[in-house]
């Protein structure tokens, strides 16, 4: 990546997000559409890898989100960069709205393991990390105001939870993100979360 005359708010990522609550409303209108519970329970059987795959591709997201972060502010900490094209500067916004998809992917963690035993009659096995990357992520987006202020690189405030991070580390977080950048596999990233958090 070329940081001479900047760096970008996002670093490619935005063209691999999906609406995460409109496509988990989706998902149940057709589940719940369906009258016989039977025909209801086959149906949530079929959904069930589509539903955790959009959570994963939406904690993944936040991780990536946490990890540019991270990056961009500790790489650049004695000579800060502009910020380039962050659409929410100087905006006015609605802490509920801004925080409306983050909470709506923290509850349906909750929902989907209750929904795994209703409908398929078994635990649904959901890897202990994705809530603490989705509060982590919260925590960052309250702390920042939402980026509305982040101008330059010196404007970014880490969450207490991140990590101090070596040299080393902070070249291994743009390599995985170049990658990731790349391939669209955002579930990539998270083999680089342990250097920012435990």
């Amino acid at each position: 990546m070329d940081f001479s005359k900047g760096v970008l708010f996002d670093p490619g990522y935005s063209k691999y997000t999906l609406p995460f609550s409109q496509n988990i409303d989706a998902a149940y209108n057709t589940i719940l559409g369906i009258k016989a519970p039977h025909q209801r329970k086959f149906k949530f059987q079929i959904l069930y890898p589509q539903l955790l795959k959009l959570l994963e591709h939406t904690v993944s997201f936040y991780l990536g989100c946490l990890l540019w972060a991270s990056f961009i502010s500790k790489n650049f900490k004695e000579t800060p960069k502009d910020i380039l094209n962050n659409h929410y500067i100087n905006q006015e916004v609605n802490d509920e709205e801004m925080l409306f998809e983050v909470n709506y992917a923290i509850n349906y963690l909750e929902k989907l393991k209750k929904d795994c035993k209703y409908y398929l009659g078994k635990n649904c096995n959901l890897p202990d990390d994705w809530k603490e990357v989705m509060d982590v992520y919260k925590d960052f987006l309250t702390s920042n105001n939402f980026l509305v202020n982040a101008k330059t690189t010196s404007d970014i405030v880490l969450p207490a939870k991140i990590k101090e991070l070596s040299q080393n580390d902070l070249n291994k977080i743009l390599e995985q993100i170049e990658s990731v950048v790349s391939s669209g596999e955002l579930k990539e990233l998270f083999k680089v979360k342990k250097i920012i958090l435990d």
